[in-house]
């Protein structure tokens, strides 16, 4: 198995970070645009990305102020599991800690996951930031 873990501190409060990964208002603002997100435990995300023939589905499977976990449950990302943990920095802001974990190979999919993730963080930073919306781009 092999996991993506990578972490970002992000200038903004811990509520702002955590609506932006938890909110349908939030995830459209930076991961895409095509987006319908429940919330709390046992709610399911759905999320369309440009030259994909379905929506990715997704299970929130914990659900709190600093954490979110979310289960695959079709297409590249099934039996795969994302955790956002937000933690405070001293200096101010929080540290956004973020683990997709659970692919099966390092394959061709596993590094443009890779590289998607660190370019989709860069979105979801400046979005939390300025709260200005990133414009898609897949």
């Amino acid at each position: 198995m092999a996991d993506i873990a990578m972490q970002l501190t992000i200038e903004a409060e811990a509520d702002t970070v955590r609506d932006a990964v938890a909110t349908e208002t939030g995830i459209r603002s930076w991961l895409t645009p095509e987006a319908v997100v429940g919330e709390g435990v046992g709610a399911a995300h759905a999320l369309t990305f440009p030259g994909e023939p379905e929506s990715w589905r997704l299970l929130v499977t914990e659900s709190g102020d600093r954490r979110l976990v979310l289960e695959g449950g079709n297409g590249p990302w099934t039996g795969t599991v994302q955790t956002y943990e937000i933690l405070d920095v001293p200096e101010g802001g929080v540290l956004l800690r973020f683990t997709h974990a659970g692919f099966p190979d390092q394959d061709d999919a596993y590094r443009n996951f890779t590289y998607a993730w660190a370019a989709k963080f860069t979105a979801l930073k400046a979005y939390a930031e300025t709260g200005r919306p990133v414009t898609f781009s897949g």
